[in-house]
């Protein structure tokens, strides 16, 4: 019997994550797939050059929302989704993450009713103004299928009795990642940018908290410059427009660039010294470089980083930020010594073919 499921993306980082699930999905005889793309990043460099180059089919649906506030976005996709319920009619749909994409879908889909699958389901970071943590908890609580990534996901949904079935099926990213690093095709990316290994760190900034105020941005931006370190921006859009408004020209520490695509990304990041990020994604893929991580924030939902010492958070103090990036260059051998003898918590066996056979075995499968 076929399976009918939708898959939901809408950023940058749900392309990345799943781009294995849907290579997967979109091979499988037995699933029929409409991936519907919510459009809720539409530039070229945060969107379709990561369908092309992680090889995922383009959306066969794209809702087109387009920027906006949260409530206007969460609309208009709650909006549109429901005519492609009506007309898909699917067993299942499949959300990942914690985006205005996956809450306005998943919720859409909870009234229809169809069943929900939510993957990188019970991270939390504790923080209720944080807007992807009110995502991810509503999320999780309208989920018939909850695939947690660590066995501490699946602590944290059995701890708040969320009412779907729960699986550890291991971190879809870690297979990407795997698949798309390569150790010496980043040696030539870096030296193609004029870069020596080690003699940089990576610089990504993008959060509403650490962005959309212009002066905790250039605090962080100067905070950085004068650690004595080159970093390098790869700018998000949404980064971009705030600095230039804000008339905003780097110093000699700092090094703006393009977007990259994901290959150049992780090139980029292997070389590092550091990263420092606010990023959840790049968290997870500087431990499994073997980079220290300096993390922008109060807390990460990517905890096990931080308590394998891989991981440092910096809070929102630049005075917290100039301790913790001078204590990783002052440690950075020892760090990195110890992230390689680190197991990994993000890791299960055969995750990608757990994952859909879940979804497959759900799809139409009514609460109990």
């Amino acid at each position: 019997m076929t399976s009918r499921i939708i898959y939901v993306v809408g950023t940058r980082p749900e392309i990345i994550r799943s781009a294995g699930v849907i290579e997967a999905m979109s091979a499988d005889p037995d699933i029929d797939l409409t991936v519907v793309h919510s459009g809720q990043h539409y530039d070229y460099l945060m969107d379709r050059v990561f369908f092309e180059g992680l090889g995922v089919p383009y959306p066969e649906v794209n809702l087109d929302v387009g920027s906006g506030s949260a409530a206007r976005q969460t609309a208009g996709i709650l909006e549109s989704f429901e005519g492609v319920l009506e007309r898909l009619h699917p067993g299942l749909v499949a959300v990942f993450g914690d985006t205005n994409s996956s809450l306005a879908t998943a919720l859409c889909a909870a009234r229809f009713p169809v069943p929900v699958a939510h993957l990188e389901a019970g991270c939390r970071e504790w923080e209720l103004d944080v807007p992807e943590e009110i995502n991810r908890r509503l999320i999780d609580h309208c989920s018939r299928l909850l695939l947690a990534v660590s066995p501490g996901c699946v602590a944290n949904l059995e701890a708040e009795h969320a009412p779907g079935d729960v699986f550890n099926t291991g971190d879809p990213l870690y297979g990407v990642y795997l698949e798309h690093f390569d150790r010496e095709r980043a040696s030539g990316t870096i030296a193609g940018m004029d870069l020596e290994i080690g003699g940089y760190a990576v610089l990504t900034v993008h959060r509403q908290g650490n962005v959309d105020d212009p002066e905790r941005l250039l605090d962080i931006l100067s905070t950085l410059e004068r650690s004595g370190v080159l970093f390098v921006l790869p700018v998000h859009p949404r980064t971009s427009r705030v600095l230039e408004d804000a008339g905003y020209r780097p110093g000699a520490g700092l090094r703006l660039i393009e977007p990259l695509d994901y290959e150049g990304m992780l090139d980029l990041l292997s070389g590092a010294v550091l990263a420092v990020t606010d990023s959840g994604g790049l968290q997870k893929e500087a431990f499994w470089s073997g980079v220290p991580c300096v993390t922008l924030r109060e807390h990460t939902a990517w905890h096990e980083t931080v308590e394998l010492g891989a991981n440092f958070l910096a809070g929102r103090r630049s005075e917290r930020l100039a301790e913790a990036v001078e204590h990783v260059l002052a440690h950075r051998d020892e760090i990195a010594s110890r992230i390689e003898g680190a197991d990994n918590p993000y890791y299960r066996p055969d995750t990608t073919a757990e994952t859909v056979r879940l979804l497959k075995e759900y799809a139409g499968k009514p609460w109990d």
